[in-house]
């Protein structure tokens, strides 16, 4: 015992001491009541060559049942796992990994009992960069009485990232469906890519506008009853009221009524008697005239005007 103790060398009694404690908590542990329990574990796919992808579904997590002492075991239940697949060295195809107790980092003392999902399968595929263009889906018609003059998006393309077959035959990108059902004015708003159900991302992730020109139609009514006016000199006319065929921007055109009309004859210097005279129009502003009906009446101017 003495030769034993002469080879702890310095610091005899402080290495002793670490012996004895670390003997006291092994004993602790191994005394201490066991639990079982299932641990969530995040699977951490590492080294995966920058030219593969992953096409396959990849668990979210693997559920890892556990049995082990009970401070062990609540404290790893209450610590963020994850568990690394080190995907160095593999190849485009078709992989499976076997799951054992010894695949997990665990405290001494902790066995694994059962692993969810296992084995894991993965594909990996070659893959390939394109720039394409965005191809801007919509969907409904602006409101009544609205068009839509463009849909273009910023950027116009983009660099996507893709298995080699998914990309092949892909000439563009479409965007999510943008709804114009609301919209009566031009506006940009903010929408992403549509990559359906292929395994594509951006190379380089950017945010996608939609740059959408909306304009009112072109609405062309026909207003009968618009009063004519004589000015300055009061005068008969005939006909009294005229028929204005008039178009202009939907919104406006739709809501005018014949008195929001003018239709005048300028009576300036003229003599007692009868004259036949061209109408004049007078329309709100964006508002054009296609025809009247008629373009002339008479006027009466009495002696006693």
């Amino acid at each position: 015992m003495k030769n034993w103790f002469g080879t702890l060398g310095r610091h005899r009694l402080l290495k002793l001491l670490s012996l004895l404690l670390a003997i006291a908590l092994w004993f602790a542990v191994s005394g201490e009541e066991r639990t079982e329990t299932t641990l969530n574990m995040a699977l951490e796919l590492i080294n995966l060559h920058q030219h593969l992808m992953v096409t396959s579904e990849v668990p979210p997590a693997l559920q890892v049942r556990v049995v082990g002492p009970r401070s062990i075991i609540n404290n790893l239940s209450q610590t963020r796992l994850t568990e690394p697949m080190d995907l160095a060295n593999y190849k485009s195809g078709r992989h499976t990994f076997y799951l054992g107790p010894n695949s997990f980092a665990l405290p001494r003392g902790v066995q694994v009992i059962r692993i969810q999902p296992n084995p894991i399968n993965l594909t990996l595929a070659a893959t390939i960069t394109q720039t394409l263009p965005i191809k801007p889906i919509i969907e409904n018609n602006p409101p009544q009485g609205y068009q839509v003059v463009s849909v273009q998006t910023r950027p116009a393309k983009v660099t996507v990232k893709g298995p080699v077959p998914e990309m092949s035959n892909l000439k563009s990108i479409s965007s999510l469906p943008i709804d114009l059902s609301n919209l009566k004015e031009s506006t940009i708003i903010a929408t992403d890519l549509d990559f359906k159900n292929l395994h594509l991302s951006l190379k380089k992730p950017v945010p996608i506008l939609a740059d959408i020109q909306i304009a009112p139609k072109t609405l062309t009514r026909t207003l009968s009853g618009v009063p004519v006016l004589t000015e300055p000199q009061l005068a008969k006319v005939s006909p009294a009221q005229v028929t204005l065929t008039i178009k202009g921007p939907w919104p406006q055109v739709q809501d005018l009524k014949a008195e929001n009309l003018k239709a005048r004859v300028d009576t300036r210097n003229l003599a007692p008697g009868r004259h036949r005279l061209n109408l004049a129009v007078e329309l709100p502003g964006g508002v054009s005239l296609v025809r009247s009906r008629p373009t002339q009446v008479t006027v009466t101017i009495d002696k006693s005007s």
